[in-house]
């Protein structure tokens, strides 16, 4: 454990975030963060390689996973709503220079996600074949600097907007779920496939498809950055309780219907679009409705695909969000030791009350991603950029799952020890004050918390970090029956390298030291 000099965020000494979303907006905050590309043209990969059944146990797998990591983040929410809370859980039950390299990757999955967004909105837009300046206009260059501006606006005005395009896309879900019910076919009847230009048995075709479904997921984890803005405990406690069995179920009827509808070995879902006739998209549920006689075809797949393209938008907004609170935290923890940590974790306008130049370096940071691919004669596909960038995010936030599942079990051995009635030494208090008791058995500890999952933890923080590990191994199946490319090792494991490289440095060893 820390010991108690370690500074604490809530005492007052400085500027704070405001505490102003009610549990409302942290739901939909979490709903517009994980609800993007995912659902809808994320798992096409995983369609194509293993069949309609191989990708409903990838899905059902992933969500049992997400459900173990949520119930997990949920109970520590519950009892330290703090900010950087990602970097407190780490420090305080596992390893300080851990939780600064955990801390770092989980900015980079969510500022990353936030570019590779614009790269997938733009690649939906080719659907209509508009002329091919102006998707990059506006989606590497307009929509951002919009989403930088909601952002700015303070945390009030972000939330409500988070809000309304929440409840959007909850409608958009559920309407496209029953559209691919109503117009489904016996394509689920080729079971369980596996294709045999990308893999050798039905086994390697799932854990094939493993890392593409996690992509899928990204975000379960949120209410861990948005708790702390928070009005209250009650306010985060229920969405946090909530969102990933929302999620999950919601994930699961959704791909049921493509399951349905789509035949695992169309061409569109992994052709080139220069290639394709129409439907020119990638997304088995645009090509499920532009086929359908009985829909009128291409007009209600265009509808379909602009909502789709909204819903991207908003989980890039989302991402942005997140970064930038991850980014303000670890500058905070810094703050007396540079200067460049203390402007980050500077607040901006008196009523706004964000912090500006974290959000700011987070925007910037991947601003330029998107237009690698307008480069001439550059080598670099869009799908080349979006599949590794993709990749990496998921794997630097499977890693932050992991460590958040081992933090706990470290936590549930702590709540034995005599010390269990009050917080771990140096732990930043809650922002909402209350008695607390970190006694699992005690009566006060269900007071605070509570959830589908308290009464069988640690297993299912136990189930997510194993689950976790069978993700990480899965990263190498694209390059089990092939010799490996650069490419592939950076996609499957650039974040773990980057973690051990990282861990190793002694500049981070100094840094966490001192601090």
């Amino acid at each position: 454990m820390a010991t108690a000099s370690e500074p604490n965020i809530n005492t007052g000494d400085t500027e704070k975030l405001r505490q102003n979303l009610r549990g409302v907006q942290v739901f939909f905050i979490l709903v517009s963060t994980i609800i993007g590309t995912g659902v809808f043209s994320g798992n096409a990969i995983a369609l194509t390689v293993a069949g309609p059944v191989g990708l409903l146990v990838n899905v059902l797998g992933l969500g049992l996973v997400a459900i173990c990591v949520g119930e997990t983040v949920s109970e520590f929410v519950q009892l330290w709503a703090v900010p950087n809370a990602v970097y407190y859980y780490i420090k305080y039950f596992i390893d300080d220079e851990a939780a600064w390299v955990v801390t770092i990757l989980y900015w980079y999955s969510n500022a990353t996600v936030f570019a590779v967004q614009m790269l997938g909105a733009a690649k939906l837009v080719q659907f209509w074949s508009l002329i091919a300046i102006w998707p990059p206009f506006i989606f590497f260059l307009m929509v951002p600097f919009i989403l930088l501006a909601v952002n700015l606006a303070g945390i009030k005005v972000y939330g409500w907007v988070e809000t309304v395009f929440g409840m959007l896309k909850t409608v958009l879900v559920f309407g496209v779920t029953c559209t691919l019910y109503d117009i489904s076919t016996k394509a689920i009847s080729a079971g369980f496939q596996y294709n045999k230009d990308l893999v050798s048995s039905k086994s390697h075709a799932f854990f094939y498809g493993i890392p593409y479904v996690a992509y899928s997921y990204i975000g379960i984890e949120s209410s861990i950055v948005a708790a702390f803005e928070a009005r209250s405990a009650t306010a985060v406690a229920l969405p946090s309780r909530l969102i990933h069995w929302f999620i999950v179920g919601f994930y699961f009827l959704c791909t049921l219907g493509l399951a349905l509808t789509v035949p695992w070995n169309d061409p569109h879902l992994t052709g080139s679009l220069d290639k394709l006739t129409q439907p020119r998209s990638n997304s088995a549920t645009i090509i499920a409705i532009a086929r359908d006689p009985r829909l009128g075809g291409g007009p209600l797949a265009g509808f379909v695909n602009g909502c789709l393209i909204m819903s991207i938008v908003s989980s890039a907004a989302a991402s942005l969000y997140l970064a930038s609170r991850t980014l303000y935290g670890l500058a905070y923890t810094l703050r007396k030791q540079t200067d460049f940590a203390k402007g980050l974790s500077s607040i901006w306008g008196e009523r706004a009350m964000v912090p500006a130049r974290a959000l700011l370096v987070t925007f910037l940071a991947f601003f330029w991603l998107p237009w690698i691919s307008q480069i001439p004669g550059n080598r670099i596909t869009v799908n080349d950029v979006l599949n590794v960038m993709s990749l990496t995010a998921s794997a630097s936030c499977v890693i932050t799952w992991a460590f958040i599942c081992l933090a706990f079990i470290r936590f549930e051995r702590f709540t034995e020890s005599p010390d269990a009635r009050s917080s771990p030494d140096g732990m930043p208090g809650a922002v909402r004050k209350h008695e607390g008791c970190y006694a699992r058995s005690h009566k006060r500890y269900a007071k605070q918390v509570s959830g589908l999952g308290v009464a069988i933890q640690p297993w299912f923080a136990w189930a997510g970090f194993l689950g976790c590990i069978i993700v990480f191994i899965s990263a190498s199946a694209p390059w089990w029956s092939r010799p490996a490319t650069p490419r592939d090792v950076i996609a499957a494991y650039g974040p773990v390298s980057f973690f051990h490289s990282l861990l190793s440095s002694p500049r981070l060893l100094v840094i966490s030291t001192n601090n």
